[in-house]
């Protein structure tokens, strides 16, 4: 004599298992569609990385850094003038 409850549950088991079994076409579809769910995912973060790089490029004004970099480079070379000057002076006072 079965009981009710063991009948429930074998009914339930073998419900479960026709619903999860499905075709090759359908498991294709999930795959494509979860590697189109990743694709998207993965070129919004790209998206945002690019926008977030363009920001600071825009940031950095590339004028006044040319400018400082000129300045830069003549105190450089006044200086280097200078101390040549100095050089050449111990030179010829030690001559």
């Amino acid at each position: 004599m079965k009981r009710p409850g063991i009948l429930a549950r074998q009914t339930a088991a073998r419900l479960k298992g026709e619903l999860y079994d499905v075709g090759s076409d359908v498991r294709a579809a999930r795959n494509v569609a979860l590697a189109t769910f990743d694709l998207r995912r993965r070129k919004a973060d790209a998206d945002q990385r690019v926008e977030q790089a363009r920001d600071r490029l825009e940031s950095v004004d590339v004028f006044s850094l040319r400018a400082e970099l000129e300045a830069a480079l003549a105190e450089q070379a006044d200086i280097d003038a200078k101390l040549a000057d100095l050089q050449g002076a111990n030179v010829l006072m030690a001559g």
